[in-house]
């Protein structure tokens, strides 16, 4: 029996972008895709997986149910992408662990001179393990919401904010931010929900 998701003239995507249908033959898809107009057939379950998973993910990365709200956390994105120091502060001893996540969210190994990327043998620290943080100027006309259970502080320098947060800053280099304060501003674009890129365009411009 034909699955409902799909309707010939509809509209879906894949991991290789937009589509449309343009007919239903048994198991299979006819289907066009927008950014280069390329036909091709493809299976009815694995799209309906593709789809599933992909909006897994999209959820993953929205921390509110609440539209506005999430609207307002992917605006504070943008704000960050021009301000945003993201740095690690590791224990020699954690250096091998934070090295194979590095290279597992990165595709490659960090550098020694890697910015925001400190490793030190000071044993008072040592026994905390390793220590991110997200630290950005203070907005002038906006407020920023990266989600509840994160806490903004003062940072040493008056004029910024800053978040200690292993689980925020990992989050942020999957999403496409580095460590350090130079960010690939279009890679993390296409990393986000479509739903929520103009948000995030919105953040770009504020100050």
């Amino acid at each position: 029996m034909r699955d409902s998701i799909f309707e010939v003239g509809g509209r879906y995507k894949n991991r290789l972008g937009w589509y449309e249908v343009l007919a239903i033959t048994g198991n299979l898809l006819k289907v066009r895709y927008e950014s280069n107009g390329r036909e091709d057939d493809l299976e009815i379950e694995l799209q309906k997986r593709i789809i599933r998973n992909m909006a897994f993910e999209e959820e993953k990365i929205t921390p509110y149910a609440d539209h506005s709200l999430n609207e307002s956390y992917f605006r504070s994105l943008g704000f960050v992408c021009h301000s945003g120091f993201i740095e690690a502060i590791i224990p020699l001893k954690s250096k091998a662990g934070f090295d194979k996540t590095f290279l597992r969210i990165k595709g490659r190994q960090p550098r020694s001179n890697e910015p925001g990327y400190y490793v030190h043998n000071d044993p008072v620290v040592n026994k905390w393990g390793v220590e991110m943080r997200l630290t950005f100027s203070m907005p002038r006309k906006s407020q920023i919401d990266f989600g509840i259970s994160y806490v903004l502080v003062k940072s040493t320098d008056p004029t910024k904010l800053r978040i200690n947060s292993n689980e925020l800053c990992y989050r942020l280099l999957e999403s496409g931010f580095n460590l350090g304060e130079i960010h690939d501003v279009e890679k993390i674009k296409s990393n986000l929900p479509d739903l929520y890129k103009a948000s995030f365009e919105e953040g770009l411009l504020l100050n």
